[in-house]
């Protein structure tokens, strides 16, 4: 009993069996593939060409002869990069002018950003094949018989999957959107995401395919070790480097430990910081006493 309950996971609960080969490979026998596809903003279109998006959408419509669904995500977004991005050109641009409005243009985000939500859309193609695309006979063939490996799954999909996907892309084009299908590490980041939704942003994982399989994902996160109580070993210096070493001054703001330095172990600049800490923090808490001491004899009556 006690070693069923270990090899249990909330993989088990998940209508995804496997991501291969660009692909997902549903429990139920249906083959899905996903396609990332761009955005036109509708409403900053000329009358015509309003018209035109509108007929090209429904010549889209008509020529589908298979069921395709249409995902749209929103996420808050997160432009901490871009931010950044702005920053380190306001820095390299030599052109007071144009230092000026790109300046302009992040004061206008930051106000932008504390008004409104920003948040980022994303837009989703996906068609399936199962077994009924096989037609009748094949259907009543290998309902009596499954796959005998996914290979072969993976072959009859295929088959039906890549003309469908060409037709949405070419479609896709006369409508003025690049849409491509999506690869199998982008595929495991998308699940990833939509499963453990992050507050902003994406979250950026480096998973391999062998982990999906496993009875439990480890985190991809890397714990930081505990101090070690042994104190560090000397390390040896020649005469220049302690003379180097002893006409560096010595304040609270050099913490950066040395190269052979060992992990979770303070180095001399940390304990000399934390001692000058404390001498003026105790040196502060003197000074407030005697002042509220002296502050308390002039409320004194006399």
């Amino acid at each position: 009993m006690a070693q069923n309950k270990a090899k249990a996971s909330t993989q088990q609960h998940l209508d995804i069996e496997d991501i291969t080969e660009n692909l997902v490979i549903l429990k139920a026998g249906s083959v899905a593939m996903i396609l990332t596809t761009t955005a036109v903003n509708f409403d900053i279109l000329s009358e015509a060409e309003q018209d035109a998006t509108i007929y090209a959408y429904a010549a889209f419509l008509n020529s589908l002869s298979f069921p395709v669904q249409v995902l749209i995500r929103s996420k808050k977004a997160d432009i901490t990069t871009y931010y950044q991005h702005l920053e380190e050109s306001v820095r390299n641009q030599p052109n007071p002018d144009l230092k000026r409005q790109i300046q302009k243009y992040m004061e206008f985000i930051q106000s932008t950003v504390q008004q409104k939500t920003i948040l980022d859309k994303q837009f989703y193609f996906i068609i399936s094949s199962s077994q009924l695309d096989l037609g009748l006979k094949a259907f009543k063939k290998s309902s009596q018989t499954k796959y005998k490996t996914k290979a072969d799954q993976i072959r009859d999909a295929q088959v039906n999957l890549f003309p469908r996907r060409d037709h949405i892309i070419k479609q896709a084009a006369r409508l003025g959107l690049a849409a491509r299908q999506l690869t199998t590490k982008e595929l495991i980041e998308l699940y990833y995401d939509i499963y453990n939704p992050a507050p902003t942003g994406t979250q950026r994982i480096i998973l391999d395919t062998d982990s999906l399989g496993a009875p439990l994902v480890k985190p991809s996160v890397e714990s930081p070790e505990p101090a070690s109580s042994q104190p560090a070993p000397p390390v040896a210096e020649s005469p220049d480097t302690q003379t180097a070493n002893s006409q560096k001054p010595q304040s609270a703001s050099q913490t950066i430990p040395n190269p052979g330095q060992t992990a979770g172990q303070p180095s001399q600049n940390q304990e000399e910081a934390l001692k000058n800490l404390r001498e003026t923090t105790s040196y502060a808490a003197g000074f407030v006493t005697q002042r509220q001491q002296a502050y308390q004899q002039t409320q004194k009556p006399t």
